[in-house]
């Protein structure tokens, strides 16, 4: 395999030497097969000869160069180009060519979604539809034809707007699209079914009226009203935040069941995941609710930080993604709690990306060299380059950082550029060290900050010590330029002295005068820098009483539970942390918080913290604590529990997912005590519950606390929601996530539930990719977790490539495991890796792992 490898390296970019200035495509759908006409009118930029298009998996038909039909001698066709030979200087070409979408299992190009035709292009699946110059910084004015049975599929779509319908083909009728503004073939998007939809409209700040269209399968119209509403929502915001207004007639989206991502932002036909567009009280919880509007904002915003302006390589994903992100971050801290937004957003970076930053699949969030671009959608690319982006908007501050998007937008709209040029609006606007920051594109890893006070002569000092980690290939990297925001609090809590420190070296000191008395430090401020701080000796419940930053404080809670987590594997007490803890209890803040900061911190989180993993003890140490803490407030956990439920609301308003958060939060604590009550109370919130959210926490209690009643509960779910696809997605997590001895066996078992299906990446996640984050099983000291994990990516990989090199990433610890289970891993990774015809997506991840 690994002899077949192609590396593409950033360092070998090079301008395309053609210009595709307009591309006509019409598409004739039947079931067995697709027709594919493509005419391009081309434009020679350079000396080249000859015109080399990026082909996959397609049958030609005919070759067609300004009217003459090229015979096998004027061209050359393989397994992923096709030369066209000695082109003139302006051409038109017309490639006639046949795919077959009914048996594309990879989800890329055109497939089939149970009866709907659709697209997925991003990165490299225009090349599957017809041959093509397919690169980002390739861009063009598409108008494309959709032609299909007219019975079976009423509703064609593609992008831009609707200009002709064609009613004169006895069974079969055509749609034509036009989009007028240039794009790159990745954000082309085509779709075909039998679809229900609603409607509604949108007034831009211009007075353009935009008509809106969310398209679901039949009978779940009713479930898109949230999407549609956040979509306004997002709209609004755009425009107030950034003067950004939409630019096309029409906007529409499309949920379908089967997709790898979670959702695709092709010019004016966005392709959802159903799970990022259909909710109801009934079949989704509330974090499905916040989901939607975070994921329906994402991909509305990108049409200006994406669409409008997009990406020159692929090597500059971060570009769109990152700056995205961020804003849909912001947005949701708008429409929600600023500060529980702000804990979810760093929770989901250590979750995901402090592991990614690790392990040995560490890299920039601008990549320098890849093998398979589809392995680096990651959240590297993705949160840790929004995290990039949050820097500059606090180096710049909020006017600044308008100022500077402006003058991106203003340069740069309609074209396909760098990191580099959004890098120089932002230092147009602010003064700040460009060249050092940029190192945040350049470096992987996470930067520790280690921290050591003095004072002295009424003068409080601060040194800072940055290490940054080697690369992988054990490069040595340098210190990196961050704002870093701290207050110094006093006996009371008050704040003497808040300000943002610019850390810049590798170990520098900070000097503050006029101190009676020695400050209490709050560092490291909203999370201002994505590093890890290493500060000894800290009065945690100081912090967790008297800070008043929302995230300091949390901090603060999670940082105190570690400690009293690993004191407890040393056998140590622990009574401090569980009095403070009765403190939080009592606390008068915004619910939703108040949930966050009661929550102990994850096994993820904790491994983090371990030189070499071991799960077990880990899993025993907060057991025992949770429990501990259960134990001494059980009266007090009670009383905030039915003071807080309410069983029949189902509002979204904040102070009902507020309640439904916390009394949840403590149904979970209490569930450590396995109860007689503790189980009567979680059969009674199942059956009496109107939300999911209701639902889904008491089936985990009654999973964890008594096997009996949970059988009963989860054939009743079953029952209830079989023919519920997103709502089965939750069915099998929640038993792929079962604490419970036999977990495997029972996932193993699932697989052939009629439910079940491999060829729908939703489900593959919830079950075995939910069980590959199991960790307590997956890590078994038996290894039957390992092999079953990678049986499965051997087999997916047959059939989804994308899917099983996400799968892939459950090992990416493996350099950090102790002796025991690294043995059973490497067994498992080798079997992977030396697997016959194996994906370049999953030898990539795998092969990493390994070195």
């Amino acid at each position: 395999m690994s002899s077949e490898v192609k590396e593409i390296f950033l360092k070998d970019y090079t301008k395309p030497s053609f210009k595709i200035e307009s591309v006509n495509l019409t598409f004739e759908l039947f079931e067995e097969e697709t027709n594919v006409t493509n005419i391009m009118k081309i434009e020679k930029l350079d000396s080249s000869a000859n015109l080399v298009l990026d082909t996959q998996e397609l049958e030609l038909k005919e070759i067609v160069l300004n009217g003459e039909v090229l015979g096998s001698a004027r061209y050359t066709h393989d397994d992923e180009t096709l030369t066209i030979l000695d082109v003139p200087q302006t051409f038109t070409l017309e490639i006639r060519n046949r795919i077959y979408p009914q048996k594309n299992t990879e989800l890329e190009g055109l497939y089939k979604s149970g009866d709907i035709f659709c697209t997925q292009c991003e990165p490299e699946g225009f090349r599957r539809i017809t041959p093509y110059l397919d690169r980002p910084d390739v861009m063009s004015v598409f108008t494309t034809t959709v032609i299909a049975e007219k019975s079976k599929y009423p509703i064609l779509l593609s992008n831009g707007n609707k200009i002709h319908c064609h009613e004169s083909f006895d069974t079969r009728h055509g749609v034509t699209w036009h989009d007028p503004h240039p794009k790159p073939s990745y954000l082309f998007a085509l779709v075909a079914g039998d679809l229900d939809f609603i409607t509604d409209d949108f007034t831009t700040a211009s007075g353009n009226n935009v008509e809106l269209n969310i398209y679901v399968d039949k009978g779940n119209s009713s479930k898109a009203g949230h999407a549609m509403t956040s979509l306004i929502n997002a709209m609004k915001w755009d425009e107030e935040k950034y003067g950004r207004e939409y630019d096309l007639d029409i906007y529409n989206i499309v949920a379908v069941d089967s997709f790898n991502m979670g959702a695709m932002e092709n010019k004016g036909l966005n392709v959802f995941n159903s799970a990022y567009v259909l909710a109801d009280a009934d079949t989704a919880t509330d974090a499905n609710f916040m989901g939607i509007e975070s994921v329906i904002a994402h991909e509305y915003f990108h049409n200006w930080t994406g669409n409008r302006i997009t990406c020159r390589n692929w090597f500059q994903l971060t570009l769109k993604e990152g700056l995205t992100v961020f804003r849909d971050q912001s947005f949701s801290a708008d429409m929600n709690s600023a500060e529980v937004q702000r804990i979810e957003d760093v929770k989901a970076l250590r979750e995901r990306q402090f592991v990614e930053d690790a392990s040995p699949t560490a890299h920039p969030i601008q990549p320098k060299s890849y093998i398979s671009m589809n392995n680096f959608y990651t959240a590297t690319v993705y949160e840790k380059g929004a995290e990039v982006i949050r820097m500059l908007h606090t180096l710049l501050g909020e006017e600044n950082y308008r100022k500077a998007t402006d003058l991106y937008f203003e340069t740069f709209d309609g074209q396909a550029v760098t990191t580099d040029d959004f890098l120089w609006a932002m230092k147009e606007n602010g003064e700040f060290d460009l060249e050092h920051f940029k190192l945040w594109y350049d470096q992987s890893g996470t930067p520790t900050l280690e921290v050591e006070e003095g004072f002295e002569n009424a003068t409080y000092s601060l040194t800072l010590t940055q290490k940054v980690p080697n690369k992988v290939d054990g490069t040595k990297q340098e210190a990196m330029y961050f704002p870093l925001k701290i207050a110094l609090l006093d006996a009371t809590g008050e704040e003497l002295q808040a300000t943002t420190l610019i850390i810049s070296k590798e170990k520098e000191t900070f000097s503050f005068e006029g101190f009676a008395e020695k400050p209490v430090l709050s560092i490291n401020r909203d999370f201002s820098a994505p590093v890890i701080v290493e500060h000894k000796n800290v009065d945690y419940p100081f912090l967790m009483k008297h800070d008043a930053n929302s995230f300091t404080k949390y901090e603060a809670a999670q940082e105190f539970a570690i400690e009293s987590i690993f004191k407890l594997i040393d056998n140590a007490e622990i009574e401090q942390y569980i009095e403070t803890y009765g403190y939080l209890l009592d606390l008068d803040v915004d619910l939703s918080y108040k949930a966050l900061l009661l929550e102990l911190p994850s096994i993820s989180t904790l491994m983090q913290k371990q030189e070499v993993v071991d799960f077990e003890p880990l899993y025993s140490a907060k057991e025992k604590l949770l429990k501990a803490i259960a134990k001494k407030y059980e009266a007090k956990l009670l009383k905030l529990y039915f003071a807080n439920h309410e069983a029949d609301n189902s509002e979204l308003d904040s102070e009902s997912v507020g309640k439904r958060t916390l009394k949840n939060r403590i149904l979970s604590l209490l569930s450590t005590l396995k109860s007689k009550e503790i189980v009567h109370i979680a059969k009674e919130q199942y059956e009496n519950a109107v939300t999911m959210t209701d639902k889904i926490t008491a089936l985990d209690v009654l999973e964890s606390c008594d096997a009996q009643q949970s059988e009963i509960a989860f054939n009743d779910f079953y029952n209830r929601y079989k023919t519920n696809t997103l709502v089965m997605n939750k069915y099998f997590a929640l038993l792929a996530a079962s604490p419970r001895e036999g977990v495997l066996d029972r996932v193993m078992a699932l697989q052939n539930d009629p439910v079940y299906d491999e060829k729908v990446p939703n489900l593959v996640r919830s079950l075995i990719g939910v069980f590959a984050r199991n960790y307590k099983y997956f890590h078994s000291k038996d290894g039957h977790g390992y092999e079953f994990v990678a049986n499965k990516i051997i087999e997916i990989d047959k059939i989804n490539p994308q899917m099983a090199s996400a799968l892939s990433g459950a090992f990416k610890i493996y350099p950090k495991m102790n002796e025991t289970n690294k043995k059973l891993m490497k067994k498992s990774l080798e079997c992977i890796v030396s697997t016959q015809d194996l994906s370049k997506n999953t030898f990539e991840i795998v092969s990493k792992i390994l070195k």
